[in-house]
């Protein structure tokens, strides 16, 4: 018994340090399989959960937090997979790599949206608007009525490109999900990301 918690242990630990040993930027993705586009990505997604790929296109965006999140366009603007940098990059995208093309080597993740995802969603947004209707207040100003929530970039990801106003977005999340489930029976919405463990600016 002893014996297999030792194998077990070691095990996971060489694992972390492979994982951990693709941190650098400048890594290339020699000895991957070969790269795929972003359209390839996002159309077999659901098979590759788990899987370790690589891919190119440009950088049309990254977050404003620091650049934790890249996003890779495809064929078309809303052609989108996104790169998160942590935890396995362990460092952000930089600015330069904005309009670029690049070459990301990541983890395909699968994020879920069903109806307790959405409450939580609902949670947040009335603690941001309360939050920021109480700031007003104490400046001795009007509310600027609704604060908008999330990225415009990301909204595109997940096919909400026209739908800025908050109430919007929930009801389309769950007209979406009654469609899913009645067609195959899964009552949640699921997106696609890459936890990135490398990436590459390729030359113009």
């Amino acid at each position: 018994m002893k014996k297999t918690s030792i194998f077990t242990i070691l095990a996971l630990f060489c694992l972390v340090l492979v994982s951990c040993g693709g941190s650098s930027k400048s890594e290339s993705a020699e000895g991957s399989a070969g790269t795929i586009s972003v359209d390839q990505l996002l159309a077999d997604a659901e098979n590759l959960v788990g899987d370790t790929v690589v891919i190119e296109g440009v950088c049309s965006h990254l977050c404003r937090h620091g650049g934790r999140k890249a996003f890779v366009v495809g064929s078309a603007d809303s052609v989108l997979i996104r790169c998160e940098a942590f935890p396995l990059m362990g460092e952000p995208f930089p600015k330069s790599t904005i309009h670029q093309p690049i070459q990301v080597k990541g983890v395909v993740c699968e994020e879920r949206v069903d109806e307790a995802a959405i409450q939580k969603m609902i949670q947040q947004y009335e603690e941001t608007q309360k939050a920021a209707a109480e700031k007003a207040a104490e400046a001795g100003e009007e509310a600027a009525g609704e604060v908008e929530v999330g990225c415009a970039t990301e909204r595109t990801a997940q096919g909400q490109k026209n739908l800025t106003a908050f109430e919007d977005r929930i009801a389309d999340y769950r007209a979406r999900i009654a469609a899913r489930q009645e067609k195959e029976g899964k009552p949640y919405l699921s997106f696609y990301c890459l936890q990135a463990i490398s990436y590459e600016i390729l030359p113009e």
